[in-house]
């Protein structure tokens, strides 16, 4: 039977996308190789190969290059591919999430005469030339890529294709920032890799009715805790009203195929919870086990990190911002913790205002987000 994907976009059967699913789901988890899941991607679009890596934009190093069938290359490849590969070229000039391919930059004649496309086409019994990738998403200097190798014999990508690999980096995406999280697998028991034990989160992953279907051992903890969830006729749900707006916001945005990050306040005025929701599944398809989206709560408080270098780093804080940041993140009000850090009000608004240029966020919700992200990576 085939289904068409609003996820892949293209006519593939049900059986491949929640094939290609399951396996990023179980990558980001830490239960296989990521070169599994781009594997099955790979299969798919119906392409040769498939790669992603990390690149520092400021010094133009490769790092974790994942691929079921390409090498970075013996002749030091991977150090300066930014300097003769015409897709990064485009690539860097574009924001993250554009999708690109060769007929967006360069004519089959200038592929034949390009050291690139002689490289490409030189991989062991491959011929590789055409593609489609993204710049997926950047974090500090460093941006993720993904893309899709196909053969000369397959000729430029078809439009369908070009569509749904818009959705599919998406997932790959999230995937990827999911398995860079994950402690390393070293227990592993025997649940399924949509909700295992030995992650540090409270996940529960949610049919598209909203249900709860699976849940692990954290996400029980928090519920008896009642200090932030609970669960009400078998969906999840928030204590404090604005959190419960915010998480049914959040959790639609799922089911529409994006992820998303919300606050979720906890009693007492403690340090809110973070919640990340994770399109696990095409929408409007049933995934295994009737799984469609995945949620994965935590308590960055309880992490205890010192983040007045990063954010400096990042985003080029001041000793000031930093303190106010330090002092917000504890569960702080804006003038509770001015009234802490010995400041005026007017100053702590003026800090800011600075900081939500500096991170590009609007509001002190999404300022939180950002800023508690950091205390679980």
């Amino acid at each position: 039977m085939l289904a068409h994907s609003f996820l892949l976009g293209v006519e593939v059967t049900t059986v491949n996308i929640h094939h290609a699913h399951e396996q990023l789901l179980a990558a980001a988890a830490g239960e296989l190789p990521f070169s599994n899941a781009i594997d099955s991607l790979v299969g798919v679009f119906g392409g040769e190969g498939g790669v992603v890596f990390e690149l520092n934009r400021r010094t133009g190093v490769i790092s974790n290059w994942v691929s079921p069938t390409l090498r970075a290359g013996d002749d030091d490849y991977s150090n300066h591919i930014n300097a003769i590969n015409p897709r990064m070229h485009y690539s860097l000039r574009h924001a993250q999430g554009h999708i690109v391919y060769e007929g967006k930059f360069i004519d089959d004649r200038s592929m034949d005469r390009h050291e690139f496309y002689d490289w490409l086409g030189n991989v062991p019994e491959m011929d590789l030339r055409y593609f489609i990738g993204s710049r997926v998403y950047d974090a500090g200097d460093v941006t993720l890529f993904h893309s899709i190798e196909f053969s000369s014999n397959h000729g430029h990508v078809e439009p369908d294709k070009i569509q749904a690999f818009a959705h599919a980096a998406k997932a790959v995406g999230h995937a990827w920032k999911l398995a860079g999280r994950a402690s390393t697998n070293n227990s592993i028991d025997g649940k399924s890799p949509w909700t295992p034990d030995y992650l540090p989160w409270a996940i529960f992953a949610l049919s598209p009715s909203g249900h709860i279907v699976e849940k692990n051992a954290r996400a029980d903890e928090l519920l008896e805790s009642r200090n932030a969830l609970y669960v009400s006729d078998g969906q999840l749900d928030a204590f404090d009203r604005a959190s419960s707006d915010e998480l049914s916001r959040s959790l639609l945005a799922g089911y529409a195929g994006d992820s998303s990050e919300t606050l979720i306040a906890t009693a007492g005025n403690g340090a809110p919870l973070i919640a990340q929701i994770v399109p696990a599944c095409p929408s409007g398809l049933t995934g295994p086990n009737g799984i469609s989206i995945v949620v994965y709560v935590w308590n960055p408080a309880q992490q205890g990190r010192d983040l007045g270098k990063v954010m400096a780093r990042l985003w080029g804080f001041t000793p000031a911002e930093t303190k106010l940041a330090g002092a917000m993140v504890q569960g702080n009000d804006l003038n509770t913790a001015a009234d802490q850090l010995g400041i005026s009000r007017n100053t702590a608004k003026n800090q800011l205002q600075k900081m939500f240029a500096k991170t590009g966020t609007r509001r002190q919700s999404e300022l939180l987000v950002r800023l508690l992200g950091l205390l679980e990576t």
